[in-house]
């Protein structure tokens, strides 16, 4: 049983023996990226600067629809679905909650 946990153990030294070398030789002939100059102006920290409060869009997956603040069904859609913006919930095959109301008006009447 010894035998073969020392076989064991020399093996994976060998493979970490490799990969450090490997990763030595590929690194070895870089140079290191140059520092970027400091900033030409950087905002002080006693003034407020406004960060704008971040939306989340609720998403229904019984129904694929995605919620934003302006839906009426807003604060009834479950939070434990949420995305960041409307087009990552398109991304995942969500739909607005009025997709089929903004079809309907760029159709236009059917005669």
């Amino acid at each position: 049983m010894m035998w073969l946990a020392g076989q064991v153990f020399l093996l994976c030294l060998v493979s970490f023996l490799a990969g450090a070398g490997i990763m030595f030789l590929a690194v070895r002939g870089r140079k290191p990226e140059p520092v970027p100059a400091e900033p030409e102006s950087t905002p002080d920290p006693d003034e407020e600067t406004e960060v704008p409060e971040p939306v989340v869009i609720r998403a229904s997956k019984k129904s694929m629809r995605y919620h934003t603040p302006d839906s009426p069904h807003y604060d009834r859609v479950s939070s434990s679905l949420t995305f960041i913006s409307a087009a990552d919930a398109e991304l995942a095959g969500f739909q607005a909650w009025d997709a089929d109301k903004a079809t309907a008006r760029t159709a236009g009447p059917t005669t």
